[in-house]
């Protein structure tokens, strides 16, 4: 397989699975307005005095699925920036042994140069 795809594979999952919870998020949040109105309609839930357990009900069944979603969001573009920088150190560690390569020849030139004096 080509060396690029293996590397967006990571990214790819992690956004597929984002946008999966961000979906049932929005379904669940969905879920959750019905049974608050309903529950409402029913007079079995007044808004008044309520307010901090209708926003619990809601984070406990969706606003969790929010935060999951995005930090796989997150994971995915993170693993994206690193493939580049990956490919980045491979061109840098080639540098690096070019450089070397051409000190060596340097040394070999010098040490050829420094004995011819001394003789």
């Amino acid at each position: 397989m080509n060396k690029r795809i293996v590397q967006i594979i990571p990214s790819v999952i992690s956004y597929i699975f984002a946008g999966l919870l961000a979906i049932y998020a929005v379904w669940s949040y969905t879920y959750c307005a019905d049974v608050i109105s309903q529950a409402r309609a029913a007079g079995q839930l007044a808004s008044g005095g309520n307010e901090y357990d209708i926003v619990s009900f809601y984070m406990g069944n969706c606003g969790q699925y929010v935060v999951f979603a995005l930090l796989l969001t997150a994971a995915g573009l993170i693993l994206q920036r690193q493939q580049p920088a990956q490919n980045k150190s491979d061109k840098a560690a080639a540098s690096i042994a070019k450089t070397e390569a051409a000190d060596e020849e340097l040394d070999e030139w010098w040490g050829e140069y420094s004995s011819k004096e001394e003789a």
